[in-house]
């Protein structure tokens, strides 16, 4: 009974992803057909890097040579790294001068992610108009912020948040990936973003841009300070201020190798997932356990359970499932293979792996490390 509910809420949230997903531009396509503005607003790139020496430069430089026609400046923050990080930086600065301001952090005050505050430090020392968050692996295509200025400016957003194209390795990983995608654009809905009347907000680490008057109204980084999931709480943050955001598709624009190996993503993935459940067990369990129900259970019902209905309803799950893998591509420009639904599985699979793992291993430290140092769970959970 349960596998047939489970199944049957699952269609029904496909189709919801269906009529939805139609509704999510990809920029490239967008931002490049409209025409040229007037007078572009000055933009600032603030991103934070600790001990991210082998991806920094690359990422940077890909931000300092943007075709934007406005003002843009990239705002690098060295967060207590100890390679070359910092060195980097300054090599950056010296090489474009009117562009780049390297900013260094020594020391971490007490009651903040050490992420949290370096973007905060950096959006103070920003003098755009339009503030654009990043990550310092992130690599951008030359007309990616002037499509980004342009749509958001169309469209009358104060944020626009782009999924990046992810980029990786080997089977494994790519299923895992794919799985976790489709997981979260079923969940999070984020067509619905753009209604101010819906609750959904979404925010991605890799490119948040705002206006700077929306960031400051809404409480800056400052009101989010000790949350890991820094990205969504943003989002939520500014539209819970009463600003309107918008989400649009990477591909083509941004792009990211997100993690290298399945053991690295859900290693990653550890500091997010139990904050992105605001630290409750029930919720990761009941959590771990649907998306079994629903999306690894029924590939097996369709084989092998006994009743035709059973077998039905589990078939028509599975066929939801592949028609997603496929259709998903042609909106989003994705160029991941269809044949990747018949690993859906085992991608959901490790997802609640990593969800499961996440939970534990928080709960077992009493708190969460990240970039070197250790939040007791208690600090984060009375958090704001």
């Amino acid at each position: 009974m349960l596998l047939v509910l489970g199944s049957a809420g699952w269609l029904a949230a496909c189709g919801g992803w269906f009529r939805g997903v139609r509704r999510v531009p990809v920029l490239s396509d967008v931002g490049g057909q409209q025409d040229s503005l007037d007078e572009y607003p000055s933009v600032s790139v603030v991103l934070a890097a600790r001990d991210e020496g082998a991806e920094v430069g690359e990422a940077v430089r890909s931000v300092l040579e943007q075709d934007y026609p406005g003002r843009l400046e990239v705002v690098a923050v060295d967060d207590r790294s100890t390679d070359r990080t910092g060195e980097i930086f300054t090599e950056l600065a010296a090489e474009y001068p009117e562009s780049l301001k390297p900013l260094r952090v020594d020391c971490l005050p007490e009651g903040w992610l050490g992420k949290n505050h370096a973007l905060y430090l950096g959006a103070k020392q920003a003098e755009g108009e339009w503030l654009l968050f990043t990550d310092a692996d992130v690599r951008f295509a030359p007309g990616c912020v002037g499509d980004a200025v342009r749509y958001a400016l169309r469209e009358r957003l104060d944020h626009l948040t782009l999924s990046p194209e992810l980029i990786s390795r080997g089977v494994a990983l790519k299923s895992f990936v794919a799985a976790f995608v489709l997981v979260f654009e079923v969940t999070q809905r984020p067509w619905r973003a753009a209604d101010p009347g819906a609750k959904e907000a979404v925010g991605v680490g890799s490119f948040n841009l705002l206006k700077r008057e929306a960031y400051l109204a809404s409480g800056t980084h400052r009101a989010i300070r000790l949350r890991p999931d820094d990205d969504m709480r943003l989002a939520r943050m500014l539209k819970e201020a009463g600003f309107s955001q918008g989400v649009a598709y990477g591909t083509g624009s941004i792009s990211v190798e997100w993690h290298r190996s399945l053991a690295g993503a859900v290693r990653g993935l550890e500091k997010s997932i139990f904050p992105g459940l605001d630290y409750r067990l029930s919720t990761a369990l009941v959590a771990s356990f649907v998306l079994f129900l629903i999306n690894v259970a029924p590939f097996f019902g369709t084989l092998f359970a006994r009743r035709p209905a059973v077998r039905a309803i589990c078939f028509a799950d599975v066929l939801a499932v592949v028609a997603m893998y496929v259709y998903g591509p042609r909106i989003s420009g994705s160029k991941l293979s269809p044949l990747y639904a018949a690993l859906h599985p085992f991608g959901a699979g490790a997802l609640i792996y990593a969800t499961l793992r996440s939970a534990a291993v928080t709960l077992a430290r009493g708190g969460v490390e990240w970039r070197d140092t250790f939040y007791p769970l208690d600090l984060l959970k009375n958090a704001p």
